[in-house]
């Protein structure tokens, strides 16, 4: 069983959305998938108790250490889990980050979202695990992408080349526990998510 780590230390940046995004990305790419919410605020709980689809697996951390569910979700059979991580929480990032394979950093294309990163990023450099960046809830117009993208280069890490467009399908699609990709298929939105889960599957879980 593999598992990636969605990290982003500021909050606001989109993290949760991703985690799911990426989950039912993965079990349409046929990889059976669950997301452990370790965030209290347990977006993707709820959003999971939302859904009609009883996949991924969604469980918090309300009933166990993180280990210890980690291990209940081997035993179902996932053969990947996504940890959501809480915002503003360094030690459980550290935690989540330590028990993960991989970690998938995600971050706004803006000063005071790139400002945040940095923390983030010398938890995973001490773990020593494979890590990329993602730029998320990002304005049409890919200038401010571009100069974000070359800010983040700073940090000698794989960043992906596209970005996920800040686009109403996300929102809509979790107000009725689905993804933009279940709820619109051929819609920007899912292409982006595609393209996200195709470059972290052969960048990041590659090893």
């Amino acid at each position: 069983m593999k598992v990636l780590g969605i990290l982003a230390q500021k909050g606001g940046v989109g993290k949760s959305a991703v985690a799911r995004s990426l989950a039912v990305a993965a079990l349409a790419d046929g990889l059976p998938t669950a997301i452990l919410d370790a965030d209290p605020q347990g977006t993707v709980v709820r959003w999971g108790q939302r859904r009609d689809d009883t996949a991924p697996t969604v469980i918090g951390l309300e009933h166990g250490a993180l280990s210890d569910q980690l291990s209940k979700l081997a035993r179902r059979g996932a053969r990947l889990v996504l940890i959501d991580t809480p915002p503003h929480a360094q030690a459980t990032i550290a935690l989540a980050a330590e028990a993960c394979d991989a970690v998938l950093l995600v971050t706004g294309p803006f000063p005071e979202d790139l400002e945040a990163i940095g923390a983030t990023v010398a938890i995973v450099r001490a773990l020593g695990r494979p890590a990329g960046i993602v730029l998320n809830k990002c304005p049409p117009r890919a200038a401010a992408t571009a100069l974000a993208r070359a800010a983040l280069t700073i940090f000698e890490l794989p960043i992906w080349s596209g970005q996920i467009t800040q686009l109403m399908s996300h929102p809509y699609a979790a107000a009725e526990g689905l993804t933009a990709s279940e709820r619109e298929p051929d819609s920007k939105a899912a292409i982006e998510i595609a393209g996200v889960w195709s470059w972290v599957k052969g960048t990041i879980l590659v090893s």
